[in-house]
Parts: structure tokens; sequence; C-alpha cells
């Protein structure tokens, strides 16, 4: 577990599935940017959670509020390089706003940063998704590019959309 002043991040148990379900994956506000569709029952969470969630370098850990552990997201990264990771986070509706999914994000820069391998950390953000871009670029993360038809976001379109490519230096 990873502990922020009003968060925490742990790694997702199979019993999270329903929680999980109902505040992210399952919500089409919530997925709208996300390279996936929302999920159309508990048990498609239930198995990303059994299938996905922290295989080989990849992890992914649940953001919940550190008074009661109430889930309110999800956050992760893979490895692009063996020096080099993608991120990309998830935040309930009703938790938008208050600053949770920044200071997640902080929370697993300063986590990289502790790993002498890597170097760097980047994240995609539709264009329009302007509060995860002001979520980034607080974090440090500078916009290095606007990528042409580079990402599918198939809860907006069937083809490939552009994508804004933040990155940042971890040392």
């Amino acid at each position: 577990m990873i502990a922020g002043e009003r968060i925490a991040l742990r790694v997702p148990r199979l019993d999270d599935a329903e929680k999980l379900y109902a505040v992210v994956t399952s919500d089409p506000e919530v997925t709208r940017y996300l390279a996936w569709p929302p999920h159309r029952g508990v048990e498609e969470t239930r198995a990303v959670i059994t299938g996905l969630f922290n295989v080989g370098g990849d992890h992914t850990w649940l953001i919940t509020l550190r008074d009661g552990d109430e889930l309110v997201g999800q956050i992760g990264y893979f490895h692009t390089a063996p020096y080099a990771v993608q991120l990309g986070y998830a935040l309930g509706r009703r938790y938008w706003g208050r600053g949770l999914a920044g200071e997640a994000l902080q929370l697993v820069v300063d986590h990289l940063r502790s790993d002498p391998a890597l170097y760097r950390a980047a994240a995609s953000v539709h264009p329009d998704n302007a509060r995860s871009m002001r979520v980034l670029e607080r974090a440090g993360f500078t916009l290095e590019a606007r990528q042409a038809r580079a990402q599918l976001f198939p809860n907006l379109a069937p083809e490939p959309q552009d994508a804004l490519l933040y990155g940042m230096a971890l040392r």
C-alpha cells in the first residue's frame, strides 16, 4: 500500500469487483476517454482483476480514501521500454474536482522515482479531456506532442483518434 494525505493506493482484490464496477468500470462518463468501453457486468470487472492487474512489470492500484477504504478509482502503469512507463487512471465521477486524481498521480510518480531503472513516465490523453490534461500538468508532466490518429478511444469513435502525449523525466 502507498499512502498519501487523503488517499491510499492498494493492490486490487477479487472482492473489489462490485465496488470497482459501480464506481468506475460501468460508468460511460468515467470511461468516455479511456481505451476500453464500459464493462457490461461485474463479471467483466472481476475477469480484469483476475487476469490483467499486476501482471509482470505492470502495476495497477485501486485509489481509496484513507478514512474507511472507500474505493474512488484506479491508477496504474505499464512498461513501454525497460526504462519507461505509460500511466493511466480513472476516477469515479462523484470524486471529480477534489484533487484526488492528482494526489494519486503524484504518489505513483514518487514510487516510480524510487526505481533507479526508470527514466521516463508518459501518458496519452484525448484532446478534449481537459480535466486529465490539468491533472498531468499539475503533476509536472509536459505536453510533448499531438499524435495524429495514434490511439483508439472506442467510446468516442471506431477509428483511431488524435492523442496528446504528455511526458516527464523521472531523474
